[in-house]
């Protein structure tokens, strides 16, 4: 792998929101804006190079589902949870519900080595339309142009795979009687548009797959407490899927049943109790009470074992020594000189600390906003990541390495400045060099 420069193409800007990429700023404490898209630069690939690390993300997924075995025994307790929860995602696990998608992040140097995983995002991950569209149209508008060769590929098979994930989903719902409309949920906390964006997303796949599919905040799902079900906003109008209006409604007005969910919001907060209260019931408290009662719930509860910062201790303890791994510890460094201290949950960078042999500490300057019940902290082996210094300096890329129905299918890079990932890094396009 190596990195190389480009002009940016003209109105690129335009061009990637036209993609479906909105989010093409950050916008730092000072009020600086950082451009989050790279239209000028690419990581390059051998094509033998991505098959290895397609072999190595694969293995690594294998390995995870392993340890989230591990995780649900209780050998390193309940993981920030709470016990209730922690026993819900127990029978999640047990029940091998089905999930979509995950991302790895992996360091890479392109030198030979193997890919080091830093951490696996399976519950909410992020940067999918700019990894699976954006760059991909990006590749479409550089062949033309002839600035890359006519042979050129890209590591990116995001789309294909994720309509057949709902395809092969939305089959399973109607076999269990389950109907075939999907909600697609985000919150309304997201100020940068991110997740809006995944979601939108998420429902143009399910569509192409042949999902019906209708949009929701995650404040607006209800209860109904007559019939004991999650529901959605009111419609005027009824389907065989529809629950009668309550007392004071418009005449007329159907609450749509939630039998199909995909949300894109924390499993760790959902079961909380700490940010949703559904009429005087805690929401998370309904869900784990009626578990199997309500369909199917995308991500499934059990995520919560591998979007859980102590995977990377479980992991350790059962392949220790492996070349993808880095050493973790859930008790301190346990001799480790250069080490990352991480919250058990974290997104963003936030809450991360890299502590170096010579004593400096660095981190983003943000806590993360939720810390868990118990051990809270994970100790890693710091990793160097690489820098492919370019015309603007530094760049230190992650792999974020996409797997979807247990395969690895495409890769979304992000490059920064420094050595923690954040807010303000950029994402930058890959191609395959025949």
């Amino acid at each position: 792998m190596h990195r190389i420069e480009l002009a940016p193409r003209p109105a690129w800007e335009r061009t990637i929101k036209q993609s479906g990429l909105i989010y093409s700023h950050s916008v730092r404490d000072d009020g600086s804006e950082v451009d989050y898209w790279n239209d000028g630069a690419a990581y390059v690939f051998t094509l033998p190079e991505v098959e290895q690390l397609e072999q190595q993300t694969e293995e690594l997924h294998r390995m995870s589902r392993e340890a989230a075995r591990y995780l649900a025994s209780g050998e390193l307790g309940h993981l920030g949870l709470d016990p209730k929860a922690f026993e819900f995602a127990q029978w999640s696990l047990e029940q091998d519900e089905p999930d979509v998608y995950a991302r790895f992040d992996l360091a890479y140097a392109g030198d030979g080595s193997p890919a080091k995983m830093l951490e696996y995002n399976a519950d909410t991950p992020t940067g999918l339309i700019e990894a699976s569209v954006t760059q991909w149209f990006w590749l479409q508008d550089r062949l033309k142009s002839g600035a890359v060769a006519a042979d050129t590929d890209q590591w990116n098979g995001l789309h294909e795979a994720l309509v057949d994930r709902w395809r092969a989903l939305l089959h399973r719902s109607l076999s269990e009687g389950e109907g075939g409309r999907l909600f697609v949920a985000h919150s309304d906390a997201d100020i940068y548009g991110e997740d809006w964006d995944t979601v939108a997303y998420m429902r143009d796949l399910a569509g192409e797959a042949g999902w019906e599919h209708t949009g929701i905040e995650m404040k607006d799902i209800g209860w109904h407490h007559g019939a004991r079900q999650f529901v959605g906003v009111p419609e005027p109008w009824g389907s065989s899927r529809s629950i009668a209006a309550l007392p004071g409604d418009e005449p007329g007005t159907q609450y749509p049943v939630i039998r199909n969910l995909f949300k894109l919001y924390p499993w760790e907060d959902l079961v909380s109790g700490d940010d949703r209260v559904v009429g005087d019931q805690e929401f998370g408290a309904l869900l784990i009470a009626g578990r199997g009662l309500f369909g199917r719930w995308y991500e499934p509860a059990w995520k919560m074992f591998l979007s859980n910062k102590l995977l990377l201790v479980a992991l350790w303890r059962l392949f220790p020594g492996h070349p993808n791994l880095l050493p973790a510890y859930a008790d301190g460094p346990n001799g480790l000189t250069d080490y990352v201290v991480k919250p058990v949950f974290g997104r963003e960078g936030d809450g991360i600390h890299v502590h170096r042999a010579d004593g400096t500490v660095t981190s983003n300057g943000k806590e993360y906003r939720r810390e868990g019940t118990g051990r809270e902290r994970v100790w890693q082996q710091y990793h160097e990541l690489p820098d492919f210094r370019g015309s603007n300096g530094s760049n230190h890329p992650v792999l974020g390495s996409w797997v979807v129905n247990d395969e690895a299918y495409g890769v979304g890079i992000r490059e920064s400045d420094g050595p923690i990932t954040d807010y303000f890094c950029r994402f930058v396009p890959n191609i395959i060099e025949r």
